[in-house]
């Protein structure tokens, strides 16, 4: 339900009585106890599934991005924090780029996986390194409940000369007397042409930018298999294969600029009771050139993993009892990058960890969190969190909820930052971070089917040893910056029939104060309490879905407020902008065939408006979306 993915604390999950969900192993989220935690609707994902992380992202949460444009490069800045404070994980593994620290929005496809949630705050004691100001959580998940083999064939056709392409498959299969084979397939690419003529745009403050001409091709193959046995005992397999590429002034060779990133992983678990064992490799590759592009700058490293958990688990009822997960994960890098000279950079790492979570009562239940990080020639400090819940009022229609969390972060620096030559420095600290958050959480339901939520969260996130390209010390990465990000953030949901219409709708608003405050130079004087460049410092963004029968139209909008380019606010700022996107959608079936039919259109103000540079960004577009599904009439568990 579209009202339940916009609540800020993962209602559904965090209800469940521990009796439930001690069946497998217990999720990290659910040792958050206290932090905000936003499950996205599974409807939403396969609604936007042609959208990538980004743009489905700014319409879902509070959260700002920093982009170049469709297909191009785009960074998180979480609760006011920089792309590098955001872990990105996948099935539990962090994914982010070990040599730039951060991820790629632009090239995260949503229908790469199965679901997600988002975290926001520190939650490093349960994540690890990078989850300063947020984390996102990315799933693949098996379907035991599918019925035979269900094939689709999608695509994309946007006015922008855009285009995207998907196909796949999921499947359930007895494999002997005890076990049953689950899985899916799925291979995506699009071509990002970004065709919207050469001629600069002027924004309602008269300001002129340019279109920058583009083109971006990316393709990916998703692979999941799981084996279930009777007992429960369960073995999965996760391949996740990307290639893409940027071209910049495609057609002017002495301007152009290509980067080519690819990534390969792969990992494999065993579920055996309460115990998970996990082994993985991720390869991250980026190649850079310019011009003629005859000899890129290669970037390639490699992780080997291993992780081990186990969960205990203590009932005294379906309403109390207590929760305990302890686990270590090793992983060592092989780096071979040019900017890091002739030598292959190895580097080891290990976290041991361990996420307590007890349930007092109905109404009260607490975490305590525990991990202490090692890294080959550095030291991470130990970062525990602890949290709480309260539920203060119940009715049979109503619920009010207070929760709080404080807890302490760390990131690791990139291993650009440590081992450029010349620039980095293997002597850098790590980032400490101290967060603090409260929230009240208002659930309501109206009358049968009529559902309303609503919540206020306040945080304040102290971030000392920040890291900066210092142009004092010929751009030599120091410890130079304490950063404080503080501020609210809302959400409003309702869910309810009019006549023979479903309405769902979200609302999300986040007033984000972020800026230095410390010097770590004479000119640097006029940056303290200023905010930070590109932070937005409120975001609005909000979701209807009027249904109608097979028929629905979905409206999507999105405002920032202005933001700021240079350190010490000099110059003209990046303007404020509101963008408007609708879908209608009409799903037709017959028989064993289905089809989802969508006509989308988007940035339909037409806003002229920058996000990063001096380029605007994609104006109004419109795109037929088409996918064509076929399910098989028997279970092919069952031949």
């Amino acid at each position: 339900m579209v009202l339940m993915a916009i609540a800020p604390h993962l209602y559904a999950q965090k209800e469940q009585s521990l009796c439930e969900v001690t069946v497998r192993g217990v999720r990290p989220e659910r040792f958050m106890v206290g932090q905000k935690v936003q499950e996205i609707d599974s409807i939403q994902l396969t609604r936007f599934r042609y959208s990538t992380l980004a743009d489905f992202l700014q319409f879902q949460s509070p959260v700002a991005f920093k982009s170049y444009g469709a297909g191009q490069a785009t960074s998180i800045a979480f609760r006011g924090t920089s792309a590098n404070h955001t872990a990105v994980l996948w099935n539990g593994i962090n994914i982010n780029s070990p040599s730039l620290g951060q991820s790629d929005f632009s090239t995260i496809p949503v229908a790469g996986f199965d679901q997600m949630s988002v975290q926001y705050g520190s939650a490093a004691s349960c994540v690890g390194t990078d989850a300063v100001g947020g984390s996102i959580q990315l799933r693949s998940v098996p379907d035991f409940r599918q019925k035979g083999l269900q094939t689709l064939a999608a695509f994309r056709l946007e006015s922008s000369e855009n285009y995207t392409g998907q196909a796949g498959l999921r499947f359930i299969q007895k494999a002997g007397k005890n076990w049953i084979l689950s899985g899916k397939t799925l291979l995506y690419g699009s071509i990002f042409n970004n065709y919207f003529g050469t001629e600069p745009r002027r924004t309602r403050q008269g300001e002129s930018y340019s279109f920058e001409p583009t083109r971006t091709t990316q393709k990916g193959v998703v692979q999941d298999l799981y084996w279930q046995h009777q007992k429960g005992n369960l073995f999965s397999f996760n391949l996740w294969l990307t290639d893409n590429t940027l071209t910049i002034q495609p057609h002017q060779v002495p301007l152009r600029e290509v980067t080519r990133t690819q990534a390969y992983r792969v990992l494999g678990s065993y579920q055996i009771g309460k115990t998970l064992i996990r082994t993985g490799f991720i390869r991250d590759v980026i190649d850079y050139g310019k011009g003629e592009n005859l000899n890129p700058s290669h970037t390639e490293i490699d992780r080997f993993i291993l992780r081990t958990e186990h969960d205990f688990s203590w009932i005294q009822s379906c309403d109390k009892g207590t929760n305990l997960k302890i686990g270590a994960e090793l992983v060592h890098y092989n780096a071979r990058v040019d900017g890091y000279g002739d030598e292959v950079k190895r580097e080891n790492r290990a976290d041991f960890y361990a996420l307590l979570r007890h349930q007092f009562n109905g109404k009260l239940s607490a975490s305590l969190n525990l991990r202490q990080a090692f890294v080959t020639r550095f030291s991470p400090p130990f970062t525990p969190s602890l949290g709480v819940e309260y539920t203060a009022f119940t009715r049979p229609r109503t619920k009010i909820s207070f929760s709080g969390n404080t807890s302490l972060s760390y990131r690791v620096p990139t291993l650009n930052e440590r081992y450029w030559v010349n620039l980095g420095n293997p002597e850098l600290r790590p980032e400490r971070g101290f967060n603090k958050e409260i929230s009240v959480i208002l659930k309501q339901r109206l009358a049968e089917m009529n559902q309303f939520s609503a919540s206020i969260t306040a945080f304040h996130n102290l971030i000392d040893d920040w890291t900066y390209w210092n142009p004092e010390r010929n751009y030599r990465v120091e410890n130079l910056q304490q950063v404080l990000s503080k501020g609210l953030e809302f959400a409003f949901g309702l869910k309810t029939k009019w006549h023979k219409i479903q309405l769902d709708a979200n609302l999300n608003y986040g007033l984000t104060d972020a800026s230095q405050q410390k010097t770590y130079g004479p000119y640097t004087q006029d940056f303290i309490g200023k905010q930070l460049i590109y932070v937005p410092r409120h975001t609005f963004g909000g979701t209807l879905t009027a249904t109608h029968g097979k028929a629905s139209l979905t409206v999507q909008q999105q405002f920032n407020s202005e933001r700021y380019s240079t350190f010490d606010h000099s110059g003209r700022p990046f303007a404020p902008y509101f963008l408007l996107n609708a879908v209608l959608n009409y799903q037709f079936q017959k028989g064993n065939f289905r089809s989802d039919i969508a006509l989308q259109g988007n940035n339909l103000s037409n806003t002229v408006y920058p996000n990063l540079k001096k380029n605007a960004m994609p104006l109004r577009t419109l795109s037929l979306n088409v996918i064509f599904y076929f399910q098989s009439k028997q279970p092919t568990n069952e031949s």
